[in-house]
Order: structure tokens, then C-alpha cells, then sequence
């Protein structure tokens, strides 16, 4: 395969690689705002239980009851997000690993093909060296 072809291989394979990065990178800020939500709810769940333990006025009201059914409303609405991004990103790690993958094979095509091309010209060089040291 010509040089500039290979050259050109490696470009749009650089660009697919990075364009399935970025896709990657959209679903890994998603995942991570999930699991922050699921962290503060946790802890306002905690602090909840350390504040008051046996507070009579929120039972009284029924606060506690609606509290706990909004909080594994919550809770399970975000793990179930949770769950379908994590798909989503199994997914798309494995078009990730195929296009690193091939972009990592252009390269290296590539670059071997410039140090052959380069060991080529060095040969030519050498050889007309010594075709100009032998006319002499």
C-alpha cells in the first residue's frame, strides 16, 4: 500500500478513534453524575436518620412515611438510570477497543512504512556514492 494512502488510513482512523472517545466520554460524565445523586442521597438519608431518630411531630404528619416512599422513588428512578448508561457504556467500550485498534494497526503500518521508505532512500544514497566513487 502507497505511503500517502496509508498516511490518509491513519488520519480517518485517528478521527473515528477520537469521535468514539468522545461518545465514551459523554456516557463516563453521565455514569459519574448518577453515581454522585446516588451519593448525596445516601448521605441526606443518613442524615436524616442521625437528626431525628424518633422525631413524634414527623410521624405524627405522616412526613416520615412520604419521606422514605420519595427516597426509594428516588433511589430506584436512579439506579435504573444508572443501569441503562452502564449499558450503554459496554457498548460502547467495545467500539472503542475496535477503533483504538485499528488505529493503533494504520500506524503502525504507517510508520513502518516510512522507515522503509527511509532505509530505501538511504540505500540509493549509499548506492550512488559508490557508483560516483567507482567512475573515479
Amino acid at each position: 500500500m502507497k505511503r500517502e494512502k496509508l498516511g490518509q488510513m491513519a488520519t480517518v482512523t485517528e478521527a473515528l478513534y477520537l469521535d468514539e472517545f468522545r461518545k465514551i466520554q459523554n456516557i463516563l460524565a453521565e455514569e459519574s453524575r448518577l453515581r454522585k445523586e446516588l451519593a448525596r442521597l445516601d448521605e441526606q438519608s443518613q442524615a436524616e436518620r442521625n437528626t431525628t431518630p424518633d422525631d413524634l411531630s414527623m410521624q405524627s404528619i405522616g412526613a416520615d412515611l412520604l419521606w422514605k416512599a420519595w427516597l426509594t422513588r428516588t433511589r430506584r428512578q436512579l439506579n435504573i438510570e444508572l443501569a441503562q448508561v452502564m449499558a450503554k457504556k459496554l457498548t460502547a467500550m467495545g467500539g472503542v477497543r475496535k477503533a483504538f485498534g485499528r488505529k493503533n494497526a494504520v500506524a503502525s503500518m504507517h510508520e513502518t512504512a516510512l522507515k522503509d521508505a527511509k532505509s530505501q532512500a538511504r540505500l540509493r544514497a549509499m548506492q550512488a556514492l559508490l557508483n560516483e566513487a567507482n567512475l573515479r
